[in-house]
């Protein structure tokens, strides 16, 4: 097709994807021009195309053989575990089954459903009953199949003989000896350290072990939590829980440093609420999302309204707008004395235009807005917005229907210090580290390692090795999630229940296990159902009661197994009187800030730094910078300016007598004078994958910091030297056009404004197009043709679906010296584009995959015809008759090929991924692709093939419904959709023939099948 000239100004936005790339750097403009990165075909030599051997495959088939007899139905517990569709009486070899269980990969403890092959575990899923996260998870979730088959999980019992050399030991004289030193505890404290409980049955056993033992006590810390909003919430409505929203009800949302929709609060929930605000079939309910934020975050992305504001303002910002509310709306305050609006903007450099559209748009929108204060916020900031929502009368948008559940809150600073000085003292006889890793994850003004070397006897109780069990006497191996029992109470309503879809691949045992063998008080006492039995017999005795169930037991306990999830009928907070004596707390606010903002935040994938040794989390890029394998401080262009500071310069940022240093990285968006560092980076004992990953900067935590312990003022200076980040942002960039020509510009990105379209539908395909001829013939396909859409309304750039599909198709981890030439492997990537300025850009947000084009280009290229079309529309490949020439990836316009430089399974890290578990974890319906040859996305043909079965089975039509692809599985707001471009009835069929729809590149006539939705930003009228 080719588009007449067009004076539509939308084609005049200019796209940039970093700096360099807005500045035209030479280094960019270079690589344009290149189909490879440059380095990426260093040290490749096609003649050293490794092979498998036949020793080692017959090792893996008898691995894999064995590990069958390891599965579902028969593991050392015998206690029946029941699959989510079939009974588990038997194991069909080719067929999967899916066992509903729940996953503690993040705090949220979602449901899941996990995929087994021959009794492997090789997929998780959400489980569509689970009411919280209906049938998606988050990344960390999906991941959690990773760190089963760790092969650097810890496999026996370890005893200290020197410092750092641990030798095994059997469980029996490890309990032996630990027990004695409990029940000789005499006068002494016994310290249970652990990281929150989720478990009610957990719960029950810790408080038992405290029976057992009288001097126990427990102390809980959440690394990054959210006490300081839960204390604002107490003082001011005497509850202890701040509510959960309706996100999917609020018209006009103000984040301010709150990343809901990405690291803080339950992304997956938030995700989905959000969205429904944002269904361009309805698109007179369309949302308003404002953000005031210091540096750009995955909400911030999605704005329609972004506002540069830095963290230490926030509090001026809430009040000036509570100012001139009242002054507009006659509301009598109960502040005053504080900035005007038009002040606050001034001083702030920033638009007052867009802060009285906020004003307009909150008051004309009074009950269907909602202010949110992000959790690195000062308790001020909570209390002011709590009241400026009480005076709107947002409150009806807090959920009354469920509310969090804290079983066991977190220990004050002064539980801590309590136990810092007993331990110095000698008052401290045990140290159990129940799953948890104080060492990594306390201040270090607390000083608790070296406190921790004064205590005689100290256990870990881990999965795998990290710097809290360097300093252990004992380290016992515990259970994986997918290895386990258990029950969860996250919030009202309900409970999750977990099974072990497999048997312990290790001698470890279920930490629940190991405490009760030691209340016992005889190490004999441990048998493998010992937490099984007990967790039943707490149920059938102190919740199925209360259930009213018509069921006997067993059958009851059966089908929760089945299900997942046990709802209850529970009464939550209904109403939010607001105690006006909170706001005593802002009188003595002052507004003058001194020194540069450090702000440290939850990071999006490796979370406290738990999942740090986790390949797939590392590569991931990160959702807005597009760095993989590091943290780093960002910064705006006029603070790095000021500073003479330039990408992966180290700089030492100093907070009273703590300092980091630290690369640095230029992020359009961010605020001046601010810096702001992801957490749970820096482990220094984490793994072949995650030691020394990245910088700590825990070191900045204080275990006293008035208003937020996650916001400081500090110094920053310049130092010597460089580190490299690593960003995938510049690679696979599509060529340059060869015309400045606005109307002739590659159509990637279309997008327009909420109001554009009510007044014109079809501005999209307003231009005049001509039809090219082509020198393909015509090509029916009389049964299935297979095509996807993605909304760009929906997608908000999580990298959940690039995780799913890194998970379904055995895509390897390659390494950051391997993802800064260019050769990172994932089949589909996010691409993220800015427009306008450096300073305050929008952002575009764009999945890229194989779009299975009709003409494709790749197939024209490839000498050995490694790459055809199928007779149901696929772009597909022979794995096998590819030579490796990579013709297909230079003739492909969308740069979604990916090359093996590498058998990366022996490359990366000394064959980490060659190890015998780690050969466990791969899908047997996809080809493990081998050095030398090329790969991309398939469409999920596996799953296809495994729908048309199914339906030759039951004799009837393959509907294209009835295939979900892996992406579109994980996709928390449903923006994928895959099906049968002739099922014109179907879902999938309405976004492809959408007024919306567009192809990207599609003036080069080789009429792919992926359709996008053009975004829509709900601006205000007086900003649009």
């Amino acid at each position: 097709m080719k588009p007449e000239k067009s004076s539509n100004k939308k084609l005049d936005v200019n796209y940039w994807r970093s700096f360099e790339d807005l500045h035209n750097d030479s280094r960019i403009v270079e690589a344009s021009h290149h189909e490879f990165k440059t380095g990426a075909t260093e040290n490749f030599n096609p003649s050293e195309l490794s092979n498998i051997s036949r020793r080692k495959f017959l090792a893996l088939v008898g691995a894999s053989a064995a590990l069958a007899g390891a599965g579902c139905a028969d593991y050392p517990d015998k206690g029946e575990i029941v699959p989510y569709n079939k009974k588990p009486e038997e194991v069909t070899l080719g067929k999967p089954n899916y066992y509903a269980s729940t996953s503690s990969g993040c705090e949220h403890s979602c449901g899941v459903l996990v995929k087994t092959r021959e009794g492997r575990p090789i997929k998780v899923e959400g489980n569509p009953d689970h009411p919280i996260n209906k049938g998606k998870i988050c990344l960390k979730c999906q991941a959690e199949i990773l760190n089963l088959y760790d092969p650097e999980r810890l496999k026996e019992p370890q005893k200290k003989v020197l410092s750092g050399v641990f030798d095994k030991i059997t469980w029996k004289k490890a309990n032996d000896e630990i027990i004695k030193s409990l029940m000789n505890i005499g006068d002494k404290e016994i310290a249970i350290i652990l990281q929150g409980i989720l478990s009610p049955s957990s719960l029950k056993v810790l408080n038992e072990f405290k029976i057992k033992y009288p001097s126990a006590q427990i102390y809980s810390y959440k690394f990054f939590n959210e006490d300081v909003r839960n204390s604002a919430w107490q003082k001011c409505y005497n509850s202890s829980h701040f509510p959960l929203i309706k996100w999917n009800e609020a018209k006009i949302i103000v984040a301010l440093e709150s990343d809901f929709l990405g690291s803080e609060g339950n992304r997956v929930e938030n995700s989905a609420l959000f969205v429904e605000g944002r269904d361009v079939s309805k698109i007179d309910e369309f949302n308003r999302l404002y953000v005031a934020e210091g540096n750009l975050s995955l909400t911030g992305m999605n704005a329609d309204h972004r506002i540069r504001l830095r963290p230490h303002a926030q509090l001026d910002f809430v009040l000036s707008l509570i100012t001139e509310i009242c002054k507009k709306t006659g509301i009598n305050s109960l502040l005053g004395g504080y900035k005007s609006l038009a002040e606050f903007a001034k001083q702030q450099n920033i638009s007052l235009t867009i802060l009285n559209a906020l004003v307009s748009d909150l008051i004309k929108n009074k009950s269907k807005a909602i202010v949110h204060a992000g959790t690195t916020l000062p308790e001020e900031v909570h209390i002011a917005v709590n009241y400026l929502n009480e005076l709107l009368g947002n409150t009806v948008l807090y959920r009354t229907d469920c509310s969090e559940v804290t079983l066991l809150p977190n220990s004050q600073m002064s539980d801590w210090e309590n136990l810092i000085n007993k331990m110095n003292s000698g008052k401290i006889g045990v140290v159990i580290h129940f799953n948890s890793n104080p060492v990594f994850h306390l201040a270090d003004d607390y000083n608790y390692e070296k406190a921790l070397a004064k205590v005689p006897m100290v256990v870990s109780l881990t999965e795998k090795e990290n710097e809290s069990s360097e300093n252990a006497n004992f380290v016992l191996p515990i259970n994986h999630d997918f290895e386990s029992w258990g029950d969860f109470k996250t919030r009202t309503g309900f409970y999750s229940l977990q099974q072990p879809i497999i048997a312990p691949l290790y001698n470890s045992r279920q930490k629940e296990s190991i405490l009760l063998t030691w209340i016992s008080g005889k190490s004999e006492t441990y048998n493998d159902k010992i937490y099984h039995e007990y967790l039943m017999n707490r149920w059938k005795t102190e919740v199925f009661p209360s259930l009213n169930s018509v069921l006997s037991f067993d059958r009851f306990w059966f089908g929760a197994l089945h299900d997942g999830v046990v709802k209850v009928d529970e009464k939550v907070q209904t109403d939010f009187a607001f105690n006006s004596a909170s706001l005593s707390e802002l009188n003595s606010h002052k507004s003058a800030i001194s020194g540069y903002s450090i702000v440290l935040k939850n990071n999006y994938s490796i979370g406290d730094g738990r999942l740090a040794d986790n390949g797939w989390l590392q590569e991931l890029p990160h959702p807005v910078s597009k760095i993989a394998w590091d943290n780093y401080a960002s910064v705006s262009f006029a603070t790095a300016k000021e500073l003479n500071l330039k990408n992966n310069d180290l700089i030492e940022i100093t907070i009273g007598s703590k300092t980091l240093k630290i690369p640095v990285f230029l992020q359009p968006g961010s605020a001046d004078n601010t810096f702001t560092i992801e957490l749970g980076y820096g482990r220094r004992k984490s793994g072949t994958v995650g030691t020394n990953v990245g910088f700590d900067a825990g070191v900045l935590l204080t275990k006293s910091n008035s208003g937020s312990p996650y916001l400081f003022t500090g110094k920053i200076n310049k130092i010597d030297g460089t580190h490299e980040l690593v960003t995938s942002q510049e690679h696979h960039m599509f060529d340059k056009a060869l015309t400045n020509d606005a109307a002739l510009k590659r159509k990637v990105i279309r997008e327009g404004t909420v109001e554009e379209y009510k007044k014109n539908p079809k501005f999209l395909k307003q231009e005049t197009e001509v039809e090219l001829h082509t020198v393909y013939p015509f090509i029916d396909y009389p049964n299935e043709k297979w095509g996807m859409s993605i909304d760009l309304n929906k997608c908000l750039g999580c990298g959940d679906c690039v995780v799913s599909c890194t998970s379904e198709n055995n895509v390897p981890i390659v390494g950051k010296d391997q993802v800064a030439k260019g050769r990172e492997m994932q089949w589909i990537r996010i691409d993220r584009y800015y427009s306008g300025t450096a300073e305050d850009p929008n952002t575009s947000l764009q999945p890229m995959l194989c779009q299975h084009c009709d003409h494709a280009p790749c197939e024209n290229v490839c000498p050995v015809v490694a790459t055809t079309h199928s007779n149901d529309g696929l772009n597909q490949m022979a794995y096998n008759r590819c030579v490796g020439t990579r013709y297909c990836s230079n003739n492909c316009p969308y740069k979604v090929r990916r090359f093996n430089y590498f058998n990366y399974r022996d490359y990366f890290n000394d064959e980490y991924q060659e190890s015998e578990s780690f050969n466990l974890i791969y899908n047997p319906e996809v080809t493990v692709r081998s050095r030398g040859v090329m790969e991309k996305c398939t469409f999920c043909i596996q799953r296809i093939m495994e729908a048309r079965e199914e339906a030759i089975r039951q004799n009837e039509k393959l509907k294209g419904s009835n295939v979900r692809t892996a992406c579109q599985d994980a996709c928390p707001t449903n923006a994928i959709q895959f099906g049968d471009i002739n099922d014109k009835e179907s879902e999938f069929q309405k976004y492809r023939n959408h007024e919306l729809g567009y192809y990207v590149l599609e003036e080069l006539n080789i009429k792919p099948n992926v359709t996008y939705i053009a975004k829509l930003r709900n601006t205000h009228a007086e900003e649009a």
